[in-house]
């Protein structure tokens, strides 16, 4: 309608879920005027260095399928619900997460994060839980617990991967695989 009307765009992760880049011709925004690296970010002191440790108890994720670049998260869901691998994760996060006070975990579905959060209650760490069935003033109430200290560590399905920020984070565990260079940026991001 107004042909001088310019648009910028600002986003840490210029991935969505569903579509991919969010810059390219068919989008509303065409290119990308700067760019900076998490590396640069880091170096440059305005991030925190990420220090990653691989599981001791890993899934074997060579029989999951894949549907639009992306495993199916049935497959995922049931691959990750199980037991051993929940108990690993949950003793993983205790030891690597004794001296960090807010911790964000990422659970491949709805009963998978249910099964984490009680083990780690279970286990003395007090949990939340939120997904996208969450009722929106229950999930403003849990998030508010956990920004507040009351919940040491907030389980959550697809959720908090976009434009939540607390900057207390200092754990976040990944207990879903992903193909998504985008997913995982978002899910690591929290911790920034």
């Amino acid at each position: 309608a107004n042909p001088n009307v310019r648009i910028v765009g600002l986003s840490a992760t210029p991935y969505r879920l569903g579509s991919g880049s969010i810059i390219g011709k068919d989008t509303i925004l065409k290119r990308i005027c700067y760019e900076v690296s998490v590396l640069e970010l880091i170096q440059q002191g305005h991030l925190c260095p990420l220090v990653t440790k691989s599981s001791a108890v890993q899934a074997d994720t060579s029989k999951l399928h894949t549907r639009q670049g992306e495993y199916i998260a049935a497959e995922v869901e049931s691959l990750m619900d199980q037991d051993n691998l929940i108990a690993g994760a949950v003793q993983e996060m205790i030891a690597q997460g004794a001296d960090r006070k807010s911790w964000i975990v990422f659970c491949a579905g709805v009963v998978h994060a249910d099964h984490v959060r009680l083990a780690l209650c279970e286990a003395g760490i007090p949990a939340g839980l939120v997904t996208g069935e969450t009722p929106r003033q229950e999930r403003d109430r849990i998030i508010e617990q956990f920004k507040a200290g009351k919940l040491r560590a907030l389980c959550n399905v697809n959720v908090l991967c976009e434009g939540f920020d607390h900057p207390g984070i200092d754990l976040v565990a990944l207990l879903r695989p992903t193909k998504s260079a985008g997913l995982y940026y978002q899910m690591v991001g929290r911790s920034f």
